[in-house]
């Protein structure tokens, strides 16, 4: 998965899934992002698309809507009841699985998260051990 045990993090560090993981895990990256983002009237459609075409995809949800916010697929799609782990994964797959620093994804939390800021501990130092830790997710610092 990622990389195990104690490892000083940079502030400039950044993470990403490693999608080549997934694929060596045997399990579908390509179906977890579906699943976690697309209606089911749309999930089978969208099983013969690539993973940079799901990127996309996540993208394009809401786009004709006339009213939204910068973060509304942020706000839709990392609730409060999300774990870190997997609300971390949600944010990379939102931001296209370009490599993020654990401040930028603290900041996105905080916007996510606004109205259960007191319930939740997402601060730099939680955020790094889940990371440095192996994860469901194979979420890495980038090389």
């Amino acid at each position: 998965m990622t990389t195990s045990g104690k490892e000083d993090i940079k502030t400039d560090d950044k993470f990403i899934i490693d999608f080549e993981a997934f694929e060596k895990s045997e399990l579908s990256i390509n179906f977890l992002i579906i699943e976690k983002f697309f209606d089911l009237s749309e999930r089978k459609t969208l099983m013969s698309l690539s993973t940079k075409e799901l990127l996309a995809k996540v993208k394009d949800i809401d786009k004709d809507l006339e009213e939204k916010s910068e973060d509304h697929l942020l706000k839709k799609f990392v609730l409060p009841g999300t774990s870190l782990i997997e609300a971390v994964f949600r944010i990379l797959i939102l931001n296209e699985n370009k490599g993020m620093t654990i401040n930028q994804m603290e900041e996105k939390l905080k916007i996510a998260w606004a109205t259960v800021i007191y319930l939740k501990s997402y601060t730099n130092e939680t955020i790094s051990e889940m990371l440095v830790s192996e994860n469901e997710y194979f979420i890495k610092k980038q090389d």
